[in-house]
């Protein structure tokens, strides 16, 4: 078991190279928003709520699919019950760690007769069949028309990057865990070591199911992207970018892969800082440098009050169905 005060250590680490990233990113913003006088910014309000709705609209594909992988392990929830706890739990993934969201999930579920440990399960294979399907994504657009103004903003200080490649690591390391030989045999240890789980006796998962999670979640994050192009039209007052397929193909795989990023570098909570970081030089060709800036900005902001306004009335809403009380030995530790 690790001492006290290598965990610790661990924390410390992380801490700094999150307040480190935070730092240069805050330090990059601040060059791009340095010319920028605030009485120029005209925001229009039916853009920004047009954009929080097809944030929330986004994330609808991903709870039914959640609701979903319930039934297909024996444990049927009702779809508002399922939308409801997956709403509520994605306020904790401002935490670090990102634990928070699946364990709030759980419990909300739990009362329903679903055991925590089927919730924290489907949750982790939910999570990451949508980031790999942003990955891929992301990959896909990039392959066929690369984002130029990413690529000249590092080359000017000194660095080479290629979308394309980071999109294919990122797919590596959101999917690998997720093809059913992989999934299935880690559920299978975990099952012979704890008995809680292995009571669950949950199916293996098949190429089906894979195909169906990807399918919904890559909704989502073209419905993501739309959210990105109403931002852009609430800051941008003249020449903002018209509604193509091109344009939404790279507002689509920026979105993606600046929340994949994101998410793999855990350190960060739900990717702060370096989604903004990826997103502003993704999107930097659609629009004048310093409002693409404001509208990054703006759209994290966006979507923080949407899914808080959202989670709280759906929390606040109690769902139909038989009550089972949490069964002490079930309780996550």
């Amino acid at each position: 078991m690790n001492s006290p005060w290598k965990r610790w250590l661990w924390r410390g680490v992380k801490l700094a190279l999150g307040v480190l990233v935070l730092v240069f990113v805050g330090i990059q913003f601040q060059r791009d928003l340095a010319d920028l006088d605030l009485n120029e910014i005209r925001l229009r309000p039916g853009w920004l709520i047009a954009s929080g709705g097809l944030y929330l609209l986004a994330l609808l594909p991903s709870a039914l699919f959640w609701q979903h992988l319930h039934r297909q392990f024996g444990y049927p929830i009702s779809p508002f019950a399922a939308v409801r706890a997956h709403f509520v739990g994605q306020l904790g993934k401002y935490v670090p760690g990102k634990a928070l969201a699946i364990l709030i999930r759980a419990n909300l579920v739990h009362p329903y007769g679903v055991p925590y440990g089927v919730s924290i399960i489907t949750s982790f294979y939910e999570v990451f069949t949508g980031m790999a399907a942003g990955a891929m994504i992301a990959a896909l657009v990039f392959a066929i028309d690369p984002p130029s103004a990413g690529a000249e903003l590092l080359h000017r200080i000194g660095l080479e990057w290629s979308p394309l490649w980071f999109g294919l690591v990122l797919v590596a390391l959101c999917g690998i865990p997720l093809l059913p030989g992989v999934f299935n045999f880690v559920i299978g240890k975990l099952t012979a070591k704890i008995q809680a789980i292995e009571l669950y006796r949950l199916p293996p998962v098949q190429f089906p199911t894979l195909a169906k999670g990807l399918m919904a979640t890559a909704a989502g994050w073209w419905l993501q992207g739309l959210s990105v192009w109403a931002m852009l039209h609430a800051v941008l007052l003249k020449n903002e970018p018209e509604l193509s397929l091109e344009v939404w193909a790279q507002c689509c795989a920026a979105i993606a892969f600046a929340n994949v990023a994101g998410f793999v570098v855990f350190i960060l909570p739900a990717g702060f800082g370096l989604r903004e970081s990826f997103l502003l030089m993704l999107l930097g060709n659609l629009g004048p440098h310093k409002y693409i800036a404001v509208a990054v900005l703006l759209l994290r902001l966006d979507w923080i009050v949407a899914e808080s306004v959202f989670a709280l009335c759906a929390y606040s809403i109690k769902p139909a169905g038989e009550r089972i009380e949490p069964a002490e030995s079930d309780a996550p530790k």
